[in-house]
């Protein structure tokens, strides 16, 4: 390392993190980064997932979903498609109790989603990310579908049995 960075250890970064943010239309550039790898608005981007997820529901087409997801080109924001796949699984299942199947959207999405990280498409910790922002709007869900936290229980139960073991990981 050199002096500078002994002495000042920060002020390279802030530095760099100043000409970043006034550049001419940094903020467009700066989302570019966080947001979809193409660069379309991030609410394109949750349109396409909401799409595709739908398309996923009716035709459970694993291999089809997958190129989709793919062309999404947002390994960083896949937690959202968790999220919202999930939710859209809990809406549709939580509609009809009555019904035999009830839990037929749910079972779907695990299997999705357990698919795509077998198949190295979303990492497993995008889809922890995505559980994990379910859990912390699980009091919102449960306004629109009561049986929402059992739903995501149940997702978390199917979704391990899903996902390789730490054992199989290591073979």
């Amino acid at each position: 390392l050199s002096e500078q960075n002994n002495e000042r250890p920060g002020e390279v970064v802030i530095e760099k993190a100043i000409s970043l943010l006034t550049r001419e239309h940094s903020t467009a550039r700066l989302e570019r980064v966080w947001g979809p790898g193409d660069g379309r608005p991030v609410d394109e981007l949750k349109v396409a997932m909401d799409q595709l997820l739908a398309e996923y529901l009716m035709s459970r087409e694993l291999d089809e979903c997958a190129r989709c997801v793919k062309e999404l080109d947002s390994a960083h924001y896949i937690h959202e498609l968790v999220k919202r796949g999930v939710k859209i699984s809990m809406e549709q299942d939580g509609k009809d109790l009555s019904t035999q199947h009830q839990k037929s959207s749910i079972d779907a999405m695990a299997a999705l989603f357990g698919f795509l990280v077998k198949n190295a498409i979303i990492s497993e910790n995008q889809v922890a990310k995505g559980v994990d922002r379910l859990h912390r709007v699980l009091d919102d869900l449960k306004l629109d579908v009561p049986t929402a936290p059992a739903l995501l229980k149940d997702f978390e139960d199917m979704l391990k049995e899903e996902l390789p073991g730490d054992d199989e990981k290591k073979e």
